[in-house]
């Protein structure tokens, strides 16, 4: 198997067939199990950053903080209320569901799509800039906080004050907002605001906790 090397990533695997691929994929860490969220994009050289901070990011917010972010959510929850979009099949969705519903509308937010299936990411790599190396890239569960289908009802204030008190990433399962996240395995990742050059999702550091693969062009 070759290897890729790339400014943000390092020296890291590029299979050169489909079966090298689900091998890296399915490769257990020593002492855990092999589950892991899987994301899929197109350009090897992209951070991993979330639509709200790209959006500040190129706007007049160089190198949003997280009360920036907080900022921005918090009026971008107040205009969809106003718009009555709280509500869906006659029941009120919570403030973190409102912002996976409006994410998977077009806004920008926090969140960041992952997802538990490898091919659904891979997917998302190679139907992008097809002229590039795509990447995928997989954090593993033991190194993330949240549960699986969990409905949180708290404020937004009230989530975003408990998440920046932690030193790692939030997976939820948003299951039940739209049918297309439901059809994608769809896991939403979120966290307080990283400077690393890995991007603005805060990741793990241990070498067993995250595997980035290189999907070439070709």
């Amino acid at each position: 198997m070759k290897n890729h090397n790339c400014t943000i990533w390092g020296n890291i695997p590029e299979p050169e067939n489909f079966e090298e691929i689900v091998q890296l994929a399915l490769s257990i860490p020593k002492n855990s199990g092999r589950v892991r969220m899987w994301r899929g994009q197109g350009n090897i050289d992209w951070p991993i950053h979330s639509g709200a901070f790209r959006r500040l990011n190129n706007s007049s917010h160089a190198d949003p903080d997280d009360m920036d972010i907080r900022m921005y959510e918090k009026t971008l929850l107040q205009h969809a209320s106003h718009k009555g979009y709280h509500y869906i099949n006659g029941r009120a969705l919570s403030d973190l569901e409102l912002l996976a519903r409006l994410q998977h509308h077009g806004a920008a937010t926090r969140l960041i799509d992952f997802s538990k299936n490898v091919l659904v990411a891979l997917f998302f790599c190679v139907t992008n800039e097809i002229k590039k190396p795509g990447l995928l890239v997989g954090i593993h569960t033991d190194y993330l906080g949240g549960y699986e289908h969990q409905l949180d009802e708290r404020s937004y204030d009230e989530i975003m004050d408990q998440v920046e008190k932690y030193d790692h990433s939030i997976t939820w399962d948003p299951t039940g907002v739209t049918g297309r996240i439901d059809a994608q395995n769809s896991q939403f990742l979120y966290s307080k605001t990283s400077s690393d050059k890995r991007g603005s999702l805060l990741m793990p550091m241990d070498p067993d906790s995250v595997m980035t693969i290189a999907i070439s062009s070709k």
